[in-house]
Order: structure tokens, then sequence, then C-alpha cells
């Protein structure tokens, strides 16, 4: 049956819809550039790391890194010479606050980070990588970050008055040197600090018998199997070469690897047949990003949607509802209040199908919206993850 959204106050809530439309419209026109830049791998050299006052540093790193993009994006913007909807901006701020805006925005939006957050870190402690050892098509070795190199760190937590943020930058203050899988020439996995911070709740979460799927570096095998009221992890991994390598250069350092059992299998086909209960705790971790994740997410959150015994979180499942969903959300809300259709942004054709999807969803979702603590909390990820775990079990 057709969902009904009750008692929405289209002209209470109009005023409350269009602020978050300004919101969306920002943010994404800076987080487009904050990752783009770091795609394009920014690197800004001479900087003063002495300085006593992160805000002067990172204002100085904007302006030297970004101010030609702030620049130019605030001319296009306010002279309609980007696509829709980006240009609607210049509807609710002249050019030169649309660059104040974005300028303000990145600076909030990247921090400096000392070496030691990621090299203090237990694995890096515990586990080393020297030189290059190849296995198939797989090669395990080391890349390194200058300081100053722009790189992205996790995006955790939904914030009220930063409601679309996806992506948040980072650089650090001295070298790092981290270990990395390239698969085929392209990076598949690496131990490096959004990989650090998008495991923290998981790990916090795995207790008895453990699951995990996908290998990769080993670095959420290596935490849980540190972890005292772990019994046991159990890692699904598809690929023989990365079973291979891992267990001649990673396993054996392992502290705890008589806890560590892996089977060479598919995911997907494992989790079909999995029996509910049979382990305390399961997490996914088998997709490189986001582009790839999202048909896989969905898949592997479906397929779990039965387990009642079993908890089971997923990686990087805030950054999908960031992305993805919430976006969804606002093209949703623009038109059950403002009645104005727009289209989900431009994430290639296989994420706007499921996108669409996802709206229509919603439309058979007995939604309530009276006023404007309901757009929030509709917006807020805990809401989302529920919604998006039940659209994936239908789908």
């Amino acid at each position: 049956m057709k969902g009904t959204i009750m008692n929405i106050q289209k002209s209470a809530l109009a005023g409350a819809v269009e602020d978050l439309w300004k919101k969306y419209l920002l943010s994404v026109t800076a987080q487009d550039m904050l990752l783009g830049e770091v795609a394009d791998h920014l690197y800004v050299e001479d900087l003063d790391f002495s300085t006593s006052s992160d805000r002067d540093l990172i204002s100085s790193y904007v302006s030297i890194g970004f101010g030609d993009d702030i620049g130019e994006a605030a001319w296009a913007v306010s002279h309609g010479e980007v696509p829709a909807p980006y240009a609607e901006l210049s509807r609710f701020m002249g050019e030169e606050e649309i660059g104040d805006r974005l300028f303000d925005y990145l600076v909030s939006h990247i921090r400096r980070h000392p070496a030691g957050d990621i090299l203090d870190n237990p694995y890096y402690r515990q586990v080393r990588v020297e030189g290059k050892t190849r296995e198939g098509h797989i090669t395990l070795t080391t890349n390194d970050y200058l300081p100053g190199e722009l790189i992205q760190t996790y995006h955790e937590g939904f914030r009220k008055e930063d409601p679309f943020a996806y992506g948040e930058g980072a650089f650090f203050d001295s070298p790092v040197v981290f270990p990395v899988l390239i698969e085929n020439g392209s990076v598949w996995m690496s131990v490096v600090l959004s990989e650090i911070e998008s495991m923290k709740e998981p790990l916090e979460r795995a207790a008895g018998k453990v699951i995990t799927y996908g290998l990769g570096l080993g670095y959420y095998t290596f935490m849980a199997s540190e972890k005292e009221d772990v019994e046991s992890v159990t890692v699904v991994e598809l690929n023989p070469h990365m079973i291979s390598l891992f267990k001649k250069k990673l396993l054996s350092q392992f502290p705890h690897k008589e806890k560590v059992h892996i089977i060479e299998g598919d995911a997907l086909v494992y989790i079909k047949k999995q029996e509910d209960g049979a382990f305390d705790y399961g997490f996914s971790d088998f997709w490189a990003g986001t582009e790839d994740g999202l048909p896989l997410y969905l898949a592997f959150a479906g397929a779990c949607s039965s387990f009642r015994h079993t908890a089971h979180d997923y990686w990087i499942e805030n950054v999908f509802i960031d992305a993805f969903f919430r976006p969804a959300v606002m093209v949703y809300l623009m038109e059950k209040v403002l009645g104005r259709k727009e289209a989900p942004l431009d994430q290639g054709k296989k994420a706007a199908r499921i996108l669409r999807k996802f709206i229509s969803f919603l439309d058979r979702e007995p939604i309530s919206l009276k006023g404007e603590e309901d757009l929030y909390h509709l917006l807020d990820t805990e809401t989302l993850v529920t919604l998006v775990r039940k659209f994936a079990a239908q789908s």
C-alpha cells in the first residue's frame, strides 16, 4: 500500500526546506572542489608548521591551494556558467559572498595532523612492509605523503548546522610512509588515516566470534584480533593472491594470529549460506570506495536483513548515506514541500538509478513532516541508515 505523508504543512516548512537547499548547494560546490584537489594530489609547500594557530595555518593553506579555484567558482556560479542546480546559489548570495562562504567552508573542513595520529596506531607499531612483493596481479609495497599534501579523511556524524558534508580534508605536518596494495597498477587498499578513522566504531562493536568480508592489508583483522573480548576472526576473501600475500608477509607479524581463520570465497555467495548466530558480529569491507561500493553495500545489506542473532556493520556506510542518500532526501523534500522536481546530482548512471528507486521507496513510507525538527530527523544518519537498510531488504 502506498504510504501517506501526514500533516505536512508546506507553508510552514517551505522556508526551512529552502534554507536546506541553500546549504546543500554551497556544500556540494565546496566539497566537489575539496575532493577534486584530493584527487589531483594538491601539495602546498613551504608552510610554517611552527605557527601556534591551526586556524591561521589552515587559512594560509586554503588561500594558497584553493585561492584561484574559489575565485573561478564564485564567478562561474554568479554568472550562470555552471550547470543546474549549482547556478541557483547565486539566487541566495552575490559573487563576493559566494567566494567568502566557500573559503570559510574549506577552512572548516580541512585539518592539520601530526604524523603520530597515524604512526602511533598499533598496526603501524607492529606490522612492517619493506620493498615490493608481488603475487599474481597484486603488489604489496609502500607509498608516502609529503607534509602539506592534501588527503581525504573520514567524515563522521550528522550535524544540523552542516547537514550535507560528505568529505573532509587534511594534511600532515611531517612525512608519512604507509602500506598499500596495488592491483593492476592502481591502489586497491591502503592503511591511511581515513581507513583508521572509518573502522573505529566497527572495531569497538566487535566481540565474540567475529566474521569480516574482505581481507586487504588485514587492518580490521589485526585490530579485532587484539581485543580480549574477541574469540576469533574469520575472514572471507575472494582473491587467492591476496590471501597468499597476506599469509606470507603480514599474518606472521600479528601477535594473535591464532585467532585468525581465512576462507577463500565470494562474500555475496557465503553470506547467503551463513547461519544466523554462527557469529556474534560481522563486518563487510570488500569494496574500494563509494563508486564501486554502493551496489555491493546494498546487496550485502539486503542479504543480511534476515539476521537476528548476528549484528552486522558495513564499511563507510556513513559515507554512503552522506554522499548518496541524504542528497536524495533533499530532492524528495524539494518536491514534497516546494513542488519542485530536482534530479540528484550527477553521480553516475548506476547511482542515479538506485537513488530514483530510493526516492520512490520513500513515497511508500509513512513519513510524517509536521515541523522543522521532522526535517532534520529525516536527514539524520541514524534515521537514514534504518531506511536504507529497509530499502536494501526490499530491493
